[in-house]
């Protein structure tokens, strides 16, 4: 009996089953899409991913050393000029070295201007004195030698005598000689040497200043070329590293023309030519399509760093960059709604590229 109950439990469990899966059935309508898709126009082309970017590129902004950030002078969107100050490192350390410096240069100046101020006048009466003295020390001597030779010859005296005053007349001529060049030297003037040598220390304390200067001249960070700054990332009192930093301070590029970098596989680079026809879309809600014209293609091959994110795509592919200009307008931003840096998916017609290989075959 519990058997029989049991099977029919399990078939009335079936049908009831079958019942629930085929009266419940209902059709899910299919879901609009957010956006519509970027569909390649062209019958045979290639698609790329493309990078918006200034017609000169962006120049990141880097620090020639590291230091500390004293002042910015310039914020997010402002318009430069070449040459002009974006912002300021500290330069205390140079400051006092210029201080130090200069300090130097006078020492060394007035040793010039000691040289030029010889001879004093009050130093040479003390000469001319020492000379009259020598001289008449000498005249004296002389006039002894002359006495004592007399009485040698009237045999008042010995010949010894006479040689000690002969000593004495030598003494006296030699010491008259030493005042002599004393006061012809005194009356010379300072060495040429001498200014020759304080005049090159002069000129080296003034290159030291020059150089200094220069070397503060560097902290002061000025606009490359004129632009837009599109990046401010730095704040008065803040470190940075110099060119080693991974994030520059400010991020500079000219808005008055924009381009388009195309990523183009190298596996399609023998599908387009520089005489190509080319579109463009953006991304996003409401997405602009965009008419280009290649200005050129780089020879030359890199791997590839900004990825789609398609499945299908390969890390290891390596890319040519083909540069296209915005046709129609001026090419800023703002007659298309995009910025620096933003991506567009990019479609180059192949069609005329590949009909002329057929026929070259």
């Amino acid at each position: 009996m519990v058997r029989v109950a049991t099977i029919v439990l399990s078939i009335l469990g079936v049908i009831i089953a079958f019942y629930a899966v085929t009266t419940g059935k209902r059709t899910i309508p299919d879901a609009p899409l957010a956006r519509p898709a970027n569909v390649n126009p062209f019958g045979k082309g290639v698609a790329a991913l493309g990078i918006v970017e200034p017609a000169g590129r962006v120049i990141d902004i880097a620090s020639p050393e590291p230091g500390l950030v004293t002042e910015v002078f310039v914020d997010v969107g402002a318009v430069v000029t070449r040459g002009q100050p974006l912002m300021q490192l500290d330069t205390r350390s140079i400051d006092s070295q210029i201080i130090r410096a200069e300090g130097d240069l006078k020492a060394k100046q007035a040793e010039i201007d000691r040289w030029h101020a010889i001879p004093r006048a009050e130093d040479i009466p003390p000469l001319e004195a020492a000379v009259q003295r020598a001289r008449a020390a000498q005249t004296d001597a002389e006039d002894k030698l002359q006495r004592t030779t007399d009485a040698v010859k009237s045999g008042a005296t010995s010949a010894r005598d006479v040689a000690a005053a002969q000593a004495a007349v030598d003494i006296a001529k030699a010491e008259a000689a030493s005042a002599n060049a004393a006061l012809a030297k005194l009356r010379a003037g300072g060495w040429k040497a001498d200014l020759d040598v304080a005049t090159a220390n002069v000129e080296s304390i003034k290159a030291q200043i020059a150089a200094l200067q220069v070397m503060k001249e560097r902290l002061t960070v000025r606009a490359p070329r004129e632009g837009t700054v599109l990046r401010r990332d730095v704040e008065p009192g803040e470190y940075v590293m110099g060119p080693s930093q991974a994030n520059t301070p400010l991020v500079l590029g000219d808005l008055t023309k924009l381009h388009v970098r195309a990523q183009v596989d190298e596996e399609d680079f023998a599908l387009i030519g520089s005489d190509s026809k080319a579109v463009g879309r953006t991304r996003g809600a409401w997405p602009q399509e965009l008419q280009l014209q290649i200005v050129r293609i780089e020879p030359f091959a890199r791997p590839k760093l900004n990825l789609s994110g398609a499945n299908s795509e390969r890390t290891d592919t390596r890319i040519i960059d083909v540069l296209m200009a915005l046709v129609g307008t001026d090419g800023t931003g703002g007659s298309f709604g995009i910025v620096p840096g933003q991506a567009v998916d990019v479609f180059i017609d192949a069609s005329a590229k590949a009909a002329s290989q057929t026929e070259k075959r």
